[in-house]
């Protein structure tokens, strides 16, 4: 089950087979992009098919608790008849044969176990808690792909949000080129005024380009989860709420440790292997079962060719004397897998404990770092209009101008990066805990 899971997260990581569908009427929410991508994701539907087998070893274990009904018909030829001769003094001349020619039967026979100490109830349940461990890897693959949907998401919003910055950017750096110019043009502004604004135009430009591409990447990456064709229209509505609350670390801790995927997961395990090894520690124990049967046959001394009925009773004991010591080495296997099961989740605690940990920690520095850049915000507005007086005024030059822009836009990208941060550490922290994604 673990290689499964580890085929489902790569299918996550690498799938590029998804069926596509056309775009949602209107924006779309993150709660909608969520459901969407849980609803028709290829990798669900191959999760849902493990459950459907999961099921099918249950009902395949479960058999052999049932009467086994099985009818046969047969028909043999037969050249070589074993005959005695009989020659009576003034009789005719006779034969007694022993057997027929043409032999013909059909017979019905049923199978029922009676006990066999408890190795099938066993066995049962182990089909049984593969069924479960199949249901708790499909919300494991749900659990990735929502908490994925959210980072491509909010991605997509922070790079729109950075591109809308560098535009307004490249505004004000054209219209503080055009004022350098017609400045130039009338001798109150020297080349370099005019080479510096078109140097920082241009690195504008350049950076805006780099903003673009990468939201194409990721535009692309949350048409993929969603489903849409490539280069499909894209819109999507919610903004970076940094200041909802997250779940406290004690809580999130103790949220994780019942219901992060990945200790059900290895609780699944440690269960099935506890099966497993009752299963093997009962394959010595000996087996009781009944066999009933009946049928139509021929052949039957003294009227060979006439067909008669029978039925058939029987009472049978298989007793497992050597084995070669398979039953010892199925034991000893299950009962490493016990050790190992709960090793992973001795590990899984100390895991989950560190990731509630380190989330809370970049939620705590990414609010720090949001109020900072509240405040530098402020202050380089501030400056700016300050330093829009002063260039007014003839007091400043257009390089401390432009200085005084560029540092309002840097200000503001990183307000714009620490609420990103905030949200994803926030996440990060439900996540950590195990939580449903959901905004």
């Amino acid at each position: 089950m673990k290689h499964f899971v580890a085929h489902l997260t790569a299918l996550i990581a690498l799938s590029s087979a998804a069926l596509a569908q056309a775009p949602a009427p209107g924006p779309i929410t993150l709660s909608q992009a969520i459901d969407t991508v849980l609803a028709r994701y290829p990798t669900i539907a191959g999760a849902q098919a493990e459950i459907d087998a999961a099921r099918a070893r249950t009902l395949e274990a479960n058999a052999d608790r049932l009467p086994q009904v099985s009818g046969h018909a047969g028909y043999t030829y037969n050249s070589l008849r074993p005959f005695v001769s009989i020659d009576l003094p003034g009789g005719p001349h006779g034969s007694i044969y022993e057997s027929v020619q043409d032999a013909y039967q059909t017979s019905v026979t049923a199978r029922q176990l009676l006990t066999d100490f408890g190795r099938t109830d066993r066995l049962v349940e182990l089909a049984r808690s593969g069924q479960i461990t199949a249901q708790d890897a499909l919300e494991s693959v749900k659990h990735q792909l929502g908490y994925q949907t959210i980072q491509s998401f909010y991605g997509v919003i922070l790079l729109r949000s950075s591109a809308s910055v560098a535009r307004e950017e490249i505004a004000a750096l054209e219209e503080a080129l055009r004022i350098s110019q017609r400045k130039f043009d009338a001798g109150s502004a020297t080349k370099f005024d005019v080479l510096t604004t078109q140097v920082r135009l241009s690195n504008a430009r350049n950076h805006l380009t780099d903003t673009l591409a990468a939201l194409e990447k990721q535009e692309n990456g949350l048409r993929q989860l969603l489903g849409y064709e490539p280069h499909a229209p894209l819109d999507v509505s919610g903004g970076l709420d940094a200041d909802a609350p997250a779940l406290p670390e004690s809580q999130a801790i103790a949220e994780g440790l019942v219901n992060r995927p990945e200790m059900r997961l290895a609780r699944d395990d440690e269960q099935t292997a506890r099966l497993r090894l009752e299963a093997a520690q009962r394959g010595s124990r000996p087996t009781v079962s009944a066999d009933v049967g009946g049928g139509l046959a021929n052949g039957f001394v003294p009227s060979l060719y006439d067909n008669k009925g029978y039925l058939t009773a029987g009472l049978s004991v298989d007793v497992p004397i050597f084995t070669g010591r398979r039953i010892t080495g199925d034991r000893l296997e299950a009962d490493a897998g016990v050790r190992s099961a709960q090793a992973r989740e001795r590990e899984l605690r100390e895991t989950i404990t560190t990731d509630v940990s380190n989330a809370h920690a970049d939620l705590a520095a990414a609010r720090a770092r949001l109020g900072s850049a509240d405040t530098l915000v402020a202050q380089a507005r501030e400056a700016l209009e300050l330093a829009q007086t002063r260039y007014s005024n003839g007091v400043i030059t257009n390089y401390e101008l432009l200085d005084a822009q560029s540092a309002l836009r840097s200000a503001e990208l990183t307000r714009l990066q620490a609420r990103y941060d905030c949200v994803l550490a926030r996440q990060a922290v439900a996540r950590a805990a195990g939580l449903p994604p959901r905004p």
